[in-house]
């Protein structure tokens, strides 16, 4: 499935669940992605849930100690005996294998921590029964809503802690005023934890559409501004680099080359003749023949720093970092013979030919990279004034013969 038909079926996903207040699932596949980003993403609130209900065992230790010392040993018992599931529970969610079972450690953890508190009540002695049955409401409070357990666990966990409540109260033999109590304070606290359970499910899966759709579109945005830059950066006739990427490369090599003192080559490659081969066999043959020779171009551009660009019109440049003058010159020749063997058939000549110029320098501060770009340039135009088809290089005595003279261009030459 392709990223627009991602977008589509995620947003009439994220419609349907707008327009349905009821609505709380996900196609399987949307689903299964739901579920394991919920897995991920909330897996520190269960264990905060956790933590915070191993806290709230521990924490009525002292005071049980000091206000019911006779009762002392027995609550003590319950308490350590819940905290060290609890504290299981607790080390078991931070593992890779607990995430996918996040939902019934919550639901274990809630069970546990509930029944733990009417054990307690059960044992205590009045006001203190009455506080630890009205406690239940904050582990109920914690267990659904800080854990983020799920609308449908959460009805689940709700069953189970109503029958708790009913082993409990007929093992107990509980009078009405207390079965009145505790079925209060446990439907109370469930018609608070159920809709809030719903309510944040709605706005996770709300949110997990949203940051999937954002995504997405931040990817397309992403590729689309890529597809930009490789445009703006690539000339539309022979999809090698322009002018402007040339400029680009050819200073970041400069200024590479001159912290590694190692030499830069560049070749102005300048196709012989081409306004008349362009005049007389038209626009779409001189297009074709440009494209042709900017591919022979850019396989000498295989190295990481090599780059072929149409400098302008039919002139075209090959930068190669770090090779020395014998070897730009070896690279100068073979293009030039690899051209040749295109055998394109020029009006005025056999084939169509080039000129190759090539300079090499070590840059150095102080200098620019167009002096490099200026000797190329005088190199290219002493090959076009000794005939053509043929490859020079830059030598510093000969430039005052090989300097142009002034208003030469390509098309000139």
């Amino acid at each position: 499935m392709t990223d627009a038909e991602t977008l589509s079926r995620l947003r009439a996903l994220l419609r349907q669940l707008r327009s349905s207040p009821w609505r709380l699932s996900f196609p399987d596949a949307d689903e299964r992605i739901f579920q394991a980003d919920y897995n991920q993403r909330y897996q520190l609130h269960i264990q905060m849930a956790g933590l915070l209900g191993l806290i709230t065992l521990l924490l009525p230790i002292p005071g049980n100690y000091w206000l019911t010392p006779q009762l002392y040993i027995p609550t003590l018992r319950v308490s350590v005996g819940s905290a060290i599931l609890l504290m299981l529970s607790l080390a078991y969610s931070t593992s890779e294998h607990a995430r996918p079972r996040q939902q019934v450690l919550i639901l274990i953890n809630t069970v546990v921590a509930y029944a733990t508190t009417l054990l307690l009540a059960e044992l205590q002695v009045a006001p203190l029964n009455d506080y630890y049955a009205v406690g239940s409401v904050l582990v109920i409070m914690g267990g659904f809503v800080v854990s983020r357990l799920l609308f449908s666990w959460g009805l689940l966990t709700a069953a189970a802690l109503c029958v708790i409540l009913a082993s409990h109260l007929l093992r107990t033999h509980a009078d009405i005023e207390m079965i009145t109590i505790q079925c209060f304070v446990l439907c109370l606290a469930l018609s608070f934890a159920l809709p809030g359970t719903f309510l944040i499910e709605r706005s996770l899966r709300m949110n997990h559409l949203q940051g999937r759709l954002l995504d997405l579109e931040q990817s397309d945005l992403r590729q689309a501004h890529l597809h930009l830059e490789i445009l703006t950066a690539t000339d539309g006739l022979t999809h090698i680099a322009n002018r402007r990427s040339f400029d680009n490369a050819l200073a970041q090599e400069w200024s590479r080359q001159m912290r590694s003192e190692m030499p830069l080559s560049l070749l102005m490659v300048d196709v012989d003749h081409f306004k008349s081969y362009n005049d007389r066999l038209g626009h779409p043959m001189g297009d074709e023949c440009l494209r042709r020779i900017a591919e022979q171009l850019a396989a000498y551009a295989q190295r990481p720093g090599d780059l072929a660009a149409r400098y302008g019109g039919e002139e075209f440049a090959l930068i190669l970092p770090g090779t020395a003058p014998e070897a730009a010159l070896q690279i100068g020749e073979k293009l030039r013979l690899s051209i040749q063997t295109l055998a394109i058939a020029h009006p005025d000549q056999a084939y169509v030919s080039v000129s190759i110029g090539v300079a090499t320098m070590i840059p150095l501060p102080g200098i620019t990279a167009e002096q490099l770009v200026l000797r190329a340039d005088e190199a290219l135009y002493q090959a076009k004034s000794q005939g053509r088809d043929r490859v020079v290089t830059y030598r510093f005595n000969d430039a005052a013969e090989a300097t142009p003279p002034p208003g030469h261009s390509p098309e000139s030459r």
